[in-house]
Parts: structure tokens; sequence; C-alpha cells
């Protein structure tokens, strides 16, 4: 991968593979994270909003914004980037349950494990007791991967599942760097 993360790529490719289109943008955790769903989907149209083409680099439009003072855009990334690190932490966990047989484990844990290792210190207390309703709605792990109609291939699954979440660590991180040389959020 280069260091380049092309807009066009990330905002239309990327967000929409067949992994995070499945997990993310189409329901398939369950109702409970239309909320969710709705903020990454509000963050996208952020980026959106810059004026890119097919060859624009997402950090490059992000440090031209920022040298004239405006973060509107940018900002939209950061809280993408975020929830985004919330969905890499709970592939990884739910990568460890397939790797162990473990379809029985309790997916509030994973949650939680995802949500305090991302998002958590940037919500207030409302925000969190609401994430803890969300959590005891969420559906199991076998009616997770029902819905993913990969109940019959789980291997296939986990390797798929694996692949994506590496590119998803190394896109987040470059975002993440972006924002910390830059002297952004922080």
């Amino acid at each position: 991968m280069s260091g380049r993360i092309f807009v066009m790529d990330f905002t239309n490719n990327y967000l929409k593979t067949d992994i995070s289109a499945n997990i993310i943008i189409k329901d398939r955790l369950g109702k409970v994270f239309a909320p969710i769903k709705y903020d990454m989907e509000g963050n996208v149209e952020k980026i959106k909003k810059y004026e890119y083409s097919e060859d624009s680099c997402l950090l490059e439009l992000m440090a031209k914004e920022h040298s004239k003072g405006e973060s509107k855009s940018a900002e939209g990334v950061l809280w993408l980037n975020r929830a985004l690190l919330f969905f890499e932490l709970l592939f990884q966990e739910i990568i460890v349950c397939l790797q162990s047989n473990n379809y029985d484990v309790n997916m509030k844990n994973i949650y939680t494990i995802a949500y305090e290792g991302s998002v958590k210190k940037y919500h207030n207390w409302v925000s969190q007791q609401l994430f803890a309703l969300i959590c005891k709605m969420s559906p199991t792990l076998p009616q997770i991967l029902k819905s993913l109609e990969v109940e019959h291939d789980i291997s296939g699954f986990e390797t798929r599942l694996t692949s994506f979440n590496k590119t998803l660590h190394i896109v987040r991180s470059k975002i993440d760097t972006f924002f910390k040389d830059q002297n952004m959020f922080v």
C-alpha cells in the first residue's frame, strides 16, 4: 500500500467493500447499531464535501484545509477514524473467537472491549449509557454469522475478515499518524 489514501477509494470502495458494507452499512450487527451507522454515514458525507478528483489524496486535502484554519471535513475523518478503530477492535475479537471455535462468547464483552479501546473516552455519560443499552440488545455471534450468510464457510469468512482488518488497521493508522504529525485534534 502506498503512503497515499485516495478519497475516492476511501469513500467509494474501501468503506463499501464486502465486509464493511455487509457488517457496518447493511445493519448486519442488528438494528440497535443504527445510531453508529448513521453517525459514520454523516462523517463520510463530510469527507465528500472536499473538492477532489480521482487522484486526490485524503491526507493532502486535510492538510490543505488545516492550512486555511478550517477543519470541518477533517473532523469528519477524525470521528470516522475513531469509529473504524471500534470496528477494528471488534473484528479482532471476533477473529480470536473464530480461531478458537468459541461461538458462545458473550458479545457484550466483545463490544465493551472495542468500545473501551476506541471511542468511550470521547463520549459523555449519556452516550456511554446508550452504548451499554445497545450491547444488551445486540445479536449473538452465531446470529451475526447467520445474518452475513457465512455460517457454512466460517474459515473463508475468517480469512476475509482477517485480511480486511489488516488493511483497516493500516489505513486507520496512517490517518492517526497524520493527525499527530499535523498536531490536529490533540
